[in-house]
């Protein structure tokens, strides 16, 4: 993932199938090294989103690219 991507406003992601309800949750631990995790701050300040909504919008992404992909 490049600096370029993340700079530009992040517009509404799609929506994708889930196997379960929005309100379903499951808490993933993750580790960071600290320049990513303010990285991610950053670029989530600049396009009004908290950092994780950034990161879900990014998974979002990649997971209906992967899905559409394979159609």
């Amino acid at each position: 993932m490049t600096n370029a991507v993340l700079a530009e406003r992040i517009p509404y992601s799609r929506p994708f199938p889930t196997a379960g309800s929005d309100s379903e949750v499951v808490e993933m631990p993750l580790l960071l090294p600290r320049w990513q995790v303010v990285a991610l701050e950053a670029t989530a300040r600049q396009n009004g989103l908290t950092t994780g909504q950034l990161i879900r919008r990014v998974i979002n992404d990649i997971v209906s690219d992967t899905d559409s992909d394979h159609r």
